[in-house]
């Protein structure tokens, strides 16, 4: 007769590894873009990465040749930016991509990834 305590119905559930904590990666792509900013600018988009180390899936999703990557609009002054991001769940990691105005955002971030 088994015991109450051997086998499986008693025993506690395993416990999940803890996640590593959340950290950000530049590209090389993203980091020229912001240089080539404004001062108030570059602080938006510092903001901007801080909120997403809040919430990384904040971002609105791509599809197609763009899939994976995820992008936030702002607004510095009158001039709309966006921020375009991947985020990996698994490592805990947001590697920002390219920061810009909408002209030729798209197009220019999608010839970037596909040459890397």
């Amino acid at each position: 007769m088994r015991s109450a305590r051997s086998g499986r119905r008693g025993a506690k559930p395993e416990r999940e590894a803890p996640r590593p904590e959340r950290s950000v990666i530049q590209a090389p792509r993203f980091a020229k873009s912001k240089r080539r900013l404004p001062d108030k600018a570059q602080l938006a988009v510092d903001d901007a990465v801080r909120g997403l180390l809040q919430d990384p899936l904040s971002g609105e999703p791509k599809r197609g040749a763009l899939k994976g990557v995820r992008v936030v609009k702002f607004k510095v002054a009158a001039q709309q930016l966006l921020l375009a991001y991947e985020f990996d769940e698994k490592a805990n990691v947001i590697e920002v991509l390219d920061v810009g105005p909408h002209e030729n955002f798209y197009r220019d971030l999608q010839q970037y990834l596909s040459a890397r």
